[in-house]
């Protein structure tokens, strides 16, 4: 568990330990004070020591106790030793057995504070003054913060330490230059020039579990960045971009781990050079384009870079599919990147108000000893950063005497003066807070992109499948349309040739097709090659070999009754069998048919209900190709008649049927859309023609159709 570090300087010794008593009370024990006197003389009180031996004397009573007991019980054989009792040997093995466990167990790592920790504030005191230290999670930070501040008249000067956590990749990653438009085709092109497909690389999930790691970093971030806050911390500015957005993050991880599923993303094409060895190609894309729009995105500079990176290399319709989702991964692989750098800064802040405390109070109360404390300013951070000096400076901005020494330390280490160093660091901090306001609102942008339009426009198959002969698939709706496509990856992955050869030659047999004016006209239609009879030839043509498992659904779909009739006789005979064995011994044939006979029909019934759920369970559904009439409307040599059948046996019945009807009828107006009602009217009135039926009234009202000849049959 990750802890913090509170720092609290008193004026006055009594009043630092009242207040630590009251927070041991609290159960905050991982406390001690350090106190100098004003001759110069250290003084510690750590109450770990004084725990570590009640715990070390507790232990040897307990295990002295249950030695002793146990080799009475057991009946030891016992040593004789002249003038120790026999009996206590035993006790005082297993007492001094106890105090080697407890001396084990009670460490300073976990029960107390690290006695370095202790020297190094001890050198860091002024005479008359005393330091509270307490480590305690983070979690708790608030709780000593508060009883620090309410402690007398005068509170202490306190400080809050936050733990410096591991990153998760080492350091972290600069973004590159921002491209213009003119720029993005040069780029991509020698990207495209530069990516090498490994046809043999171990597909494994590395970057999958690496997100989730990465979702879990930022959490603990906004942890620690709202625990400052409510603290009354001053955080970086990026601290409220991630505080007041990290639902978007958790969300996107959420939505990328269901739409990325280990078998697709398994399949993705990965790279064989650096820097994104092993990983998908188009994940290394994804980096590339978030990166040089400095984590803006939008559906412009998206289409550019992919299309642009297509004109060398094209990419795969599951790579295009994936798109979305690889840069919401690099989207927030980049906010953690920025997420670690407010952490850090925060860390940074805190130790420079720190040592800015000390050398104010240092050179108020004792000149003399300022220069040994920049000396361990200066040993404990050899190399400063930009951000640390610049919080530092600004603490001593009024305080001349120690700001001279410092400032003539850091200019020595930078080699360059802080009058140029400060702006730098404002604009580093402004271009930072820019690109995470970028990354936030890209991904909310890319939640609010109609993919399906955008991967048409990208995907090379699609404009291929778009040169149909028939001119059939470009009218057609976007699952028929995704569902050909799908039937190309699996030729290219069954022959070993790319997409794009695939549906050439789907095309070309279409082609070929028209050209002889062949007697079908689906033969003209590429469907018919993908998802047809022509199937088998075009599968042929490209060199794919066919799965076992299509060649079962072939097999099944072709002679679908020979196999559902086989299926409900086998289960029939079965169940017949097992009862007539298991049943009927003993019985006489005469019997045993007339049983036969009658057990026929419960047989049959359980044998079709288990045939059903067989089917259903292991066939996927076909769903027949489709039309898109959504923008151009329902064509003249497509008129549509949709009949409702119903049975009409009472006027409610009958006023129902009717008021549905007209809903229909005013949710499609569509002039080549027409809805009808086919009954046998079996009503209170008698069977039609019947002038009076209150039906044929109220559709004769509405649909202006007149009210004569026989009506049993009406359509609209």
């Amino acid at each position: 568990m990750q802890t913090g570090i509170i720092i609290g300087y008193f004026a006055k010794r009594e009043e630092a330990r009242r207040v630590l008593k009251k927070l041991q009370r609290r159960g905050f024990r991982r406390a001690a004070l350090v106190s100098k006197t004003t001759d110069g003389k250290v003084q510690t009180w750590d109450p770990f020591l004084w725990r570590r031996v009640l715990g070390a004397a507790i232990a040897f009573i307990i295990f002295g106790v249950l030695v002793g007991f146990a080799s009475k019980s057991l009946q030891w054989p016992e040593p004789i030793l002249s003038g120790i009792p026999s009996a206590l040997i035993p006790s005082l093995t297993g007492g001094f057995l106890g105090i080697i466990i407890s001396a084990a167990w009670v460490r300073r790592s976990r029960f107390g504070l690290e006695r370095g920790l202790l020297e190094d504030h001890a050198r860091w005191l002024v005479s008359g003054e005393t330091v509270l230290i307490l480590r305690t999670p983070i979690e708790t930070l608030r709780s000593p913060v508060v009883m620090l501040r309410e402690s007398g008249e005068i509170p202490p000067a306190i400080f809050v330490l936050h733990p410096k956590r591991e990153s998760l990749d080492g350091e972290v990653e600069n973004l590159g230059n921002p491209l213009s438009a003119a720029q993005i085709p040069e780029y991509t092109e020698r990207l495209a020039g530069c990516h090498r497909v490994d046809p043999d690389a171990h597909r494994d999930t590395g970057l999958l579990k690496r997100l989730e790691r990465t979702r879990r970093w930022i959490h603990r971030v906004c942890m620690d960045l709202a625990e400052a806050s409510r603290l009354g911390q001053s955080t970086p500015p990026m601290a409220e971009w991630l505080l007041d957005n990290e639902y978007i993050v958790e969300s996107n991880v959420r939505e990328i781990q269901m739409n990325l599923p280990r078998r697709y993303y398994q399949q993705l094409p990965s790279l064989a050079g650096e820097p994104y060895r092993g990983l998908p190609r188009i994940y290394g894309l994804a980096r590339d384009l978030v990166s040089h729009t400095d984590l803006r995105l939008d559906q412009e500079n998206i289409l550019a870079f992919i299309e642009s990176y297509q004109s060398v290399g094209a990419l795969s319709i599951g790579e295009l599919w994936a798109v979305p989702q690889m840069l919401r991964a690099a989207l927030i692989e980049s906010i953690s990147n920025l997420a670690e750098k407010a952490l850090t800064e925060l860390r940074e802040r805190e130790i420079a108000d720190f040592w800015a405390n000390r050398l104010i109070t240092t050179n108020r109360r004792d000149p003399n000893q300022l220069f040994s404390i920049l000396a361990e300013l200066a040993e404990m951070h050899p190399n400063p950063s930009p951000y640390f000096a610049s919080q530092l400076i600004e603490n001593l901005y009024d305080q001349e005497t120690a700001l001279a020494p410092v400032q003539g330390w850091l200019e020595r280490t930078f080699r360059k003066s802080l009058s140029d160093l400060n702006p730098r660091e404002h604009t580093l901090q402004m271009k930072d807070q820019i690109s995470i306001g970028n990354a936030f609102t890209s991904l909310r942008q890319l939640a609010l992109l109609d993919w399906r339009k955008i991967f048409e426009k990208l995907s090379r198959v699609e404009r291929l499948l778009r040169m149909d002969p028939s001119g059939i698939y470009p009218r057609m709706d976007f699952d028929t349309r995704d569902r050909y496509r799908r039937i190309i990856e699996e030729l290219a992955r069954g022959s070993g040739q790319t997409e794009d050869q695939v549906a050439r030659r789907a095309i070309g047999l279409a082609a070929r097709a028209a050209r002889e004016a062949v007697k079908d006209e689906r033969w003209i239609h590429v469907g018919t090659y993908l998802i047809g009879d022509g199937r088998r030839e075009l599968a042929k043509l490209v060199g794919c070999h066919e799965t076992p498992r299509f060649h079962a659904l072939h097999w099944i779909y072709r002679y679908h009754s020979l196999v559902y009739f086989l299926g409900l006789g086998f289960f029939s005979a079965a169940f017949i069998a097992l009862i007539i064995l298991l049943g009927m011994r003993g019985q006489t044939p005469g019997i045993r048919l007339l049983i036969l006979l009658l057990l026929l029909i419960p047989a049959s019934q359980l044998s079709l209900e288990i045939v059903n759920y067989i089917v259903t369970r292991l066939l996927p559904p076909r769903t027949l190709p489709k039309m898109d009439f959504d923008d151009s409307g329902i064509p003249d040599e497509f008129r549509t008649l949709v009949v409702v059948p119903m049975m009409l046996v009472n006027t409610d019945t009958i006023r129902v049927a009717v008021d549905n009807l007209e809903i229909r009828y005013l949710a499609n107006k569509e002039s080549n859309l027409l809805f009808s009602l086919y009954f046998e009217p079996m009503c209170r009135f008698g069977s039609c023609p019947c002038l009076n039926c209150p039906l044929l009234f109220k559709l004769s009202r509405f649909f202006n159709f007149p009210r004569q000849g026989n009506f049993s049959n009406i359509f609209l």
